[in-house]
């Protein structure tokens, strides 16, 4: 399984839309046509992709805006990503003994601690990335490997 954070999630759906709309959006305005490539090669399979509900309410808050044809779009896309993937839920309680609520906040918590039983995590958050290292838990960095490629 692989946990997606909710920036990368937005890269992936806008993406299955239209490639062209990953740096029009704000939350993903640093992120072009290539990062998603990258991001779909990492994942290979839709399916092997494990999501929050947490991650898929925050995703649908920011893009459930569009309009006309590109609302369909949205809507087409988000229900057939839903339908592939697997969602995972964790009972917000289980952050209280957890080191990390102080520094990473609810959603992030609980998505270090899914990924502690994951292949991989995949983010855009530093600290969480940070966090996730340190407990060992592979990461696939979208800031970090952007910011590589862009000093190439």
């Amino acid at each position: 399984m692989i946990l997606i954070d909710s920036n990368s999630l937005l890269v992936l759906i806008l993406g299955l839309m239209n490639p062209t709309l990953i740096n029009k959006h704000s939350k993903t305005s640093i992120y072009e046509e290539e990062d998603f490539h990258y991001l779909v090669s990492t994942i290979k399979s839709i399916e092997s992709i494990v999501v929050l509900p947490n991650i898929w309410t925050e995703v649908d808050n920011l893009l459930n805006k569009f309009t006309g044809s590109q609302k369909e779009l949205y809507v087409q896309r988000i229900i057939e990503t839903i339908k592939k993937t697997s969602e995972k839920y964790f009972e917000s309680k289980i952050v209280e003994n957890s080191d990390s609520f102080y520094d990473l906040g609810l959603t992030d918590t609980l998505i270090l601690e899914c990924a502690k039983n994951c292949e991989m995590l995949i983010t855009s958050d530093s600290a969480l990335s940070d966090y996730a290292r340190a407990y060992g838990i592979n990461v696939y960095d979208m800031k970090e490997l952007k910011n590589i490629r862009l000093k190439q």
